[in-house]
């Protein structure tokens, strides 16, 4: 009777700690989250149809046992991606019209959580749509993500005349990276995202040896900025310390900087 009966209190106990834990998992990407939390509509429209990101939305429900489940691996993919990819929530429940208006036969939200991924078109409002079928793992959801983001860095060479077309455009400014890495990182992918039409980012690889060693740099990565004058005349290259660390926000004030700069060369 005494093992009998002290059963029924921790029972009562493990209970009351399972309804705790639901009670706080219900609190989805509230304020200090690296989730968007999309609210309507028109802030739909306007942030995820209008961007030139590629941009990740969990459709989810409070209350949902496998939406709870996906929430932590959901903020890995937001904080691993940030400023890389916008990852994104809305909830069906409280926004039903925006549910509803981006469920459709190709991509119908049958269940929840369902993952969609919006990718840029190169037309501004129209976006091609991907529903995430894959494992439900912040790895595997940050590896399929970086596969479909926009990529607006140019690798260049000399045989095709890339090279030389390029550095005769004096339209913008220019960053060239040089590396052994054939394939764009996310962070240059997300860059070259963020100054599309501003600043144009091109790519030389090592093995492209009658371009790359027109620079010959020591150590690679390297990143140079082209300082130009007015006139598009080449003054000087200014060289990125990769020291500094190689972050999003770091390297793009780099970008920033040669783009105020190359502005101040066209007003004299």
């Amino acid at each position: 009777m005494a093992a009998g009966g002290s059963s029924a209190p921790r029972l009562l106990l493990w209970l009351c700690v399972l309804l705790g834990v639901l009670g706080t998992a219900r609190a989805f990407y509230e304020k200090g989250s690296n989730v968007i939390a999309i609210k309507d509509e028109k802030q739909f429209k306007k942030e995820v149809l209008g961007s030139e990101f590629l941009w990740a939305v969990e459709f989810y429900r409070e209350g949902c046992g496998y939406c709870q489940l996906l929430t932590p691996e959901w903020e890995k993919v937001a904080s691993n991606l940030k400023h890389l990819v916008k990852v994104a929530a809305v909830d069906t429940e409280k926004n039903r019209k925006v549910a509803a208006s981006h469920s459709d036969d190709a991509n119908p939200i049958q269940g929840v959580p369902t993952i969609k991924i919006y990718i840029p078109s190169g037309t501004k409002g129209k976006m091609r749509v991907v529903t995430y079928q894959g494992e439900r793992k912040a790895k595997a959801i940050v590896q399929f993500l970086t596969s479909y983001m926009p990529d607006h860095v140019k690798r260049l060479k000399k045989q095709d005349g890339s090279y030389d077309s390029w550095m005769a455009d004096k339209s913008t400014p220019k960053i060239l990276l040089l590396t052994d890495k054939s394939d764009t990182s996310a962070t240059f992918k997300a860059l070259s995202t963020e100054y599309a039409g501003r600043v144009r980012i091109g790519k030389v690889l090592k093995k492209d040896k009658d371009v790359f060693d027109l620079y010959g740099p020591e150590n690679l990565p390297a990143l140079l900025q082209i300082v130009e004058d007015g006139k598009g005349n080449l003054m000087a290259l200014m060289s990125y310390d990769f020291s500094k660390g190689k972050t999003y926000s770091k390297l793009s004030n780099f970008i920033w900087d040669a783009e105020k700069e190359w502005k101040r060369e066209q007003k004299r």
